[in-house]
């Protein structure tokens, strides 16, 4: 029900935003983990050279042979989870964010993930896949604005705890947008 809920509440896709920031995209991954609805996020792994162990959605860089950002999302979803383009059902878009530290525009997309775990990840791009469920993200919406130091500098970022990891910057910005979303169709 909240699926069908929200293929009528999201958007397809996003306009293109004109700016000079480097083009991504994720996929904020559903999942149905006995009887209960998850979000599946990756933990990046130590030697990641722009996003070392940081948590996020699963996702990266636009290239050359992508028609769409969602073709990205997909592309980059299906090479670091080691699923099929098949496994994944489209429900719709949530607005673009930009990091502020790596210069990425992100172009997020919502999508089911019909298919069980393990997943057969790529241990070069993703050290462990977090299942977090949606009803605990819901409880910890919005998320609030704190200090958290990174590379040695101190900034002001949304920032979300689960199971002793950090959840922040684009990746809680992008949940900030979407979560309310959620809660007005519950």
């Amino acid at each position: 029900m909240l699926i069908e809920k929200l293929k009528k509440a999201l958007p397809k896709e996003y306009p293109k935003k004109e700016t000079n920031a480097k083009e991504s995209a994720v996929l904020i991954p559903f999942l149905n983990l006995n009887g209960e609805w998850v979000l599946i996020f990756e933990k990046k792994p130590s030697y990641d050279r722009l996003h070392p162990s940081q948590i996020s959605f699963p996702g990266g860089s636009r290239e050359e042979s992508d028609k769409s950002f969602l073709d990205t999302a997909i592309r980059e979803t299906c090479e670091e989870l080691g699923i099929n383009k098949d496994d994944i059902q489209i429900i719709g878009a949530v607005e673009p964010t930009k990091t502020l530290t790596t210069n990425f525009m992100i172009y997020p997309f919502v999508g089911v993930v019909n298919r069980r775990p393990p997943f057969k990840i790529n241990k070069k791009e993703v050290e462990k896949l977090l299942f977090i469920p949606l009803v605990y993200l819901i409880d910890n919406s919005p998320i609030k604005y704190k200090e958290y130091k990174y590379r040695d500098r101190k900034r002001k970022t949304p920032l979300l705890e689960y199971n002793n990891e950090i959840i922040w910057g684009a990746t809680a910005r992008i949940l900030n947008n979407f979560i309310p979303i959620i809660k007005k169709l519950l």
